[in-house]
């Protein structure tokens, strides 16, 4: 699937959605994972804002199983 058109909050929403995954759940492993303690409305505050960092986002792959990867564009 190409992602190129999707904004970060795009993405993981639709993430979430395929893997039936709350939102609330997911913050809650990443916290897990970087040893922090962000709130479920500070994560989606920065989900809307479009703030997440590369870090975040491949952690957030990570959690619901997924892999990012980077593909030469066929012309």
């Amino acid at each position: 699937m190409i992602i190129n058109d999707f904004d970060d909050f795009q993405l993981v929403k639709f993430l979430l959605n395929r893997e039936y995954v709350l939102q609330k759940t997911l913050n809650e492993r990443l916290n897990e994972k970087l040893g922090k303690n962000t709130k479920a409305s500070a994560f989606s505050c920065k989900l809307k804002r479009q703030h997440l960092t590369f870090k975040e986002l491949k952690l957030i792959c990570d959690i619901l199983g997924y892999d990012l990867i980077v593909q030469k564009r066929k012309n």
